[in-house]
C-alpha cells in the first residue's frame, strides 16, 4: 500500500458536518455587515513582505517569528498574509477607493497564515471574517463595530460574552506611555522573558501583549496609559464608552490591552466568550496606517473574527438539508431516468442519485445506514408507467410520482 500523505502540521480539514455550522455563522455575519452598509472585498493571499513589515510592525511576534516568507521566481520577497487589514488598506489605496465615497465600509473573509504553535482553536492556517471602516474619525464608528459584533454573537444565541476595551492613545501618547512603562520595567528586566527584554529596547508596548506568566505578573503592577492620555484621546475614549453604554453593550475596561499589531491608535477591543482566555474577535482604530502605506491622511477602524475559534465555542445545531436518494434499477431506467431527474431538480433540497447497479434491498440498507428518509425508485415498470415510486423510510409510506409532477413533489418535500 502506498504511503498515506496527511495534512501539514498546524493545517486542518474542515469536514462537511462542521462546514454546515461555518456556513450558518458566515451567513449571519455577512447579513449583519451588509445591513450596516458594508460591501465585500476580496484580496490576495500573497503580498509583498514589506507590506506587513510596514503595517503590522517589525517588533511584533507576527513579523519576527510567525510569517510564511518566500522568494518567488522573480526574486521578489513575498509572504502569505498573516492578517488582512494591511491588504485591504493596500487595495483601498491602489484602486483609489477614497475618491468614491467619503466613508468606505468593506468586509472580507478568507484564510490567514502564521507559523504559530498549534493548539486548540489555533492553527497555522486559520480563517477570519473582518470589517474595515475608512474615513470616519468619530468614536461612533468604533462603537458601531462593537455593536455589529454584539448583534452577530446574540444571533448565534451566545449570552455569556464580554468586550474588553482600552485606548492605546495617539502617537504622542504612546511615546509618553512608552517612556513611563520602560522606566517601570527596567529594574525588573532580568525577570522578563528573553523576548520581552528585546521588546524593552524596541517597542516596549509589546511587553503588555506577552503571554509568559512571569511577565504577566510584573505587568500587573505597571502604570496604565490612561495616566498619560492627551485631552483629545481622553475625550475620544469617554465618548466611545458613553456610546457603548447607550447601546447597552456589556464591556469591561482592560488598561493593559494593546492587541498584537503596532498600527492601532486610540480604541482597541477584544470579544471573549465564557471563561475562554483567548479572544474570538478583536480590533480597534488605526488612524495612521493609510498614510503610512502611502495614502492620504485617513482615519480608520476595523475588526476581525477568528472563525475557527468562534465556531469551536458556540453550541449551534444546524439542521441538515432535506435529502432525497434516487435509485435506478436496471441500465434502461438509469439511462432514461437521469435526464428526467436532472430536468426536474429544484434549489434548496439535496437530490442524490446512486448510479451503481445493485439489488434494491442493498440500496435501501445503504440509505437507512446513512440516515436518508426519502427515497425515489425508478425501474423498468415505473419507467413504463412514467412514474417514480416514492418511499418514506421512517414510516414506510409509499406513493407514485408522475414525471411531470416531480419538481412540484421536490418542493413539497422541501417545504414540509
Amino acid at each position: 500500500m502506498a504511503e498515506q500523505i496527511k495534512a501539514v502540521r498546524g493545517m486542518r480539514d474542515i469536514l462537511p458536518e462542521e462546514v454546515r455550522i461555518w456556513q450558518t455563522v458566515e451567513s449571519i455575519v455577512f447579513q449583519t455587515l451588509e445591513a450596516f452598509g458594508f460591501e465585500e472585498i476580496r484580496v490576495p493571499v500573497v503580498e509583498e513582505l514589506k507590506l506587513f513589515q510596514r503595517s503590522v510592525g517589525s517588533f511584533t511576534d507576527i513579523v519576527q517569528k510567525e510569517m510564511y516568507v518566500f522568494k518567488d521566481k522573480g526574486d521578489r520577497i513575498l509572504a502569505l498574509r498573516p492578517e488582512a487589514t494591511a491588504s485591504v488598506v493596500r487595495a483601498y489605496l491602489e484602486h483609489q477607493l477614497y475618491t468614491k465615497r467619503k466613508i468606505t465600509r468593506l468586509y472580507y473573509a478568507g484564510p490567514m497564515f502564521r507559523y504559530d504553535r498549534p493548539q486548540k482553536g489555533r492553527y497555522r492556517q486559520f480563517f477570519q471574517i473582518g470589517a474595515e471602516i475608512f474615513g470616519g474619525k468619530s468614536p461612533y464608528f468604533d462603537a458601531e463595530l462593537i455593536v455589529i459584533l454584539a448583534k452577530i454573537i446574540e444571533k448565534l444565541n451566545v449570552s455569556n460574552y464580554v468586550f474588553e476595551t482600552n485606548s492605546v492613545g495617539c502617537d504622542a501618547c504612546k511615546i509618553s506611555y512608552g517612556m513611563k512603562l520602560k522606566q517601570f520595567l527596567e529594574p525588573a528586566k532580568e525577570r522578563l522573558c528573553q523576548d520581552c527584554q528585546t521588546r524593552l529596547q524596541g517597542n516596549v508596548l509589546r511587553v503588555l501583549d506577552c503571554k509568559v506568566i512571569s511577565c504577566r505578573e510584573i505587568i500587573k503592577e505597571a502604570p496604565v496609559i490612561q495616566d498619560v492620555l492627551c485631552d483629545d484621546c481622553r475625550k475620544h475614549q469617554e465618548n466611545f464608552y458613553t456610546t457603548l453604554d447607550d447601546n447597552k453593550i456589556h464591556y469591561k475596561k482592560n488598561p493593559y490591552l494593546v492587541r498584537g499589531l503596532d498600527y492601532y491608535t486610540k480604541t482597541v477591543f477584544e470579544l471573549k466568550i465564557g471563561e475562554e482566555e483567548n479572544a474570538v474577535a478583536g480590533g480597534g482604530r488605526y488612524d495612521n496606517l493609510v498614510s503610512e502605506l502611502g495614502g492620504p491622511e485617513t482615519p480608520a477602524a476595523g475588526f476581525a473574527i477568528g472563525m475557527d475559534r468562534l465556531c469551536g465555542l458556540i453550541n449551534l445545531e444546524v439542521e441538515r438539508k432535506k435529502e432525497i436518494c434516487v435509485i435506478f434499477l436496471g441500465q434502461h431506467a438509469l439511462q432514461k431516468g437521469t435526464a428526467i431527474l436532472n430536468n426536474s431538480r429544484v434549489d434548496g433540497i439535496k437530490i442524490v442519485a446512486d448510479y451503481e447497479q445493485r439489488p434494491l434491498k442493498n440500496h435501501l440498507k445503504i440509505a437507512d445506514r446513512e440516515g436518508v428518509k426519502h427515497i425515489l425508485i425508478l425501474g423498468d415498470n415505473e419507467l413504463q408507467k412514467q412514474i417514480f415510486l416514492y418511499k418514506n423510510m421512517s414510516n414506510g409510506f409509499q406513493k407514485e410520482i408522475k414525471f411531470s409532477e416531480l419538481s412540484k413533489f421536490f418542493k413539497e418535500i422541501n417545504n414540509a
